[in-house]
């Protein structure tokens, strides 16, 4: 009875001591593009994004829209420049670039309209 408190007490120091395994939330999307075309607006799928920071500088990253024509972009809160890639026969309705400033809580989205042949 003895060993079984002494092995017991020395496990539960140990896990007092040890630092504990904390899993990250997954990061909420910081931005959402969407790609349509057609007066039906029909998700259009492989149209690509780039995201940069507003301020300039690299690309931080190409995103491109799935079947259901969406694309998420998970990065920090701020101020993010999209420049979308007209695909090859469409045209696009609307500026290429846009600026979308995201907070926690709220997850802006760009809709890119295009006119295909």
């Amino acid at each position: 009875m003895r060993r079984t408190l002494l092995v017991t007490s020395a496990l539960v120091a140990a896990c007092a001591w040890a630092p504990l395994a904390v899993a990250d939330p997954p990061a909420d999307p910081a931005l959402k593009i969407s790609a349509v075309y057609g007066p039906e607006q029909f998700p259009m799928a492989g149209v690509a994004a780039d995201i940069a920071a507003c301020g300039g500088g690299a690309s931080l990253a190409t995103v491109t829209t799935g079947t259901d024509g969406t694309a998420v972009y998970a990065g920090a809160p701020g101020c993010y420049r999209v420049q979308i890639s007209t695909p090859t026969g469409c045209a696009l309705d609307g500026d290429a670039a846009v600026q979308l400033t995201s907070a926690p809580g709220i997850i802006p989205s760009a809709t890119y309209r295009f006119r295909c042949a």
